[in-house]
């Protein structure tokens, strides 16, 4: 889980936990002007840490709030509008797939072209162990497990050639036109040899892993094999 995301948990506890009910409008007006600023500051470190994460709907939600209320009622209303995106962040992190689905920010491969792929149908191959690499290699991109990123891509590197006509990735690319050849070695030159790198290399007293940097350059390249996996599919159904 990445620091933004426990930072914007940590107060969605602060702010669950905060006593608001402890004042109402039939209090003393000094009382009821100290809950309203002291849950004014809670809500808008909240707010704030929920804007960090990147995710555009969860931050259109926030934006929309008012987190400078003015009598304890406004709190009031306040506090359950955060209540409801507090419920909407939880159902997000236990929910990867729903993430990825509302926003492609955070996906390594575009949502629609995962939505294509599973449309697509063919009497030749099976496609549904393909859909899921590409699945859990969004719910893995998501949680920031780079390591199982780089081990998936390679898995669908060896899984794809067949819809090609082919044995090997490396023959994929060979009969590929220039443009493409080009676009497809990157994945066979720099991904596979990362991804052997971490699966065969002995334990050592100093590791290093994958990071997000490392990762995200193969985005493009990726997303046009699987666009290619589909056209190929589509081709074999004239």
């Amino acid at each position: 889980m990445s620091k933004v995301i426990r930072q914007a948990l940590e107060h969605a506890e602060v702010l669950t936990d905060f006593p608001l009910t402890e004042c109402s409008p039939s209090d003393d007006p000094e009382m009821e002007s100290g809950f309203v600023y002291g849950y004014s500051e809670v809500a808008k470190r909240f707010i704030a840490s929920v804007k960090r994460i990147g995710d555009p709907e969860l931050s259109e939600k926030v934006n929309k709030l008012d987190a400078n209320p003015d009598y304890i009622t406004d709190a009031y209303k306040l506090h359950g509008d955060l209540i409801c995106i507090i419920d909407d962040l939880n159902y997000v992190l236990e929910n990867p797939y729903y993430k990825t689905q509302s926003s492609n920010g955070t996906s390594f491969l575009r949502v629609d072209i995962i939505k294509d792929l599973k449309k697509v149908t063919s009497r030749d191959y099976d496609t549904k162990k393909l859909v899921l690499f590409c699945e859990e290699l969004n719910d893995s991109f998501f949680r920031e497990n780079y390591l199982s990123c780089i081990l998936l891509i390679r898995a669908v590197i060896n899984h794809v050639p067949p819809i090609f006509g082919h044995k090997t990735f490396a023959q994929v690319i060979a009969n590929s036109n220039r443009s493409v050849k080009a676009v497809l070695s990157y994945l066979e030159d720099q991904a596979r040899p990362i991804a052997d790198l971490h699966t065969h290399m002995l334990i050592r007293k100093n590791e290093n892993i994958p990071t997000k940097h490392q990762i995200e350059p193969y985005k493009p390249s990726f997303e046009i094999l699987i666009q290619e996996v589909i056209v190929q599919l589509e081709n074999s159904k004239k």
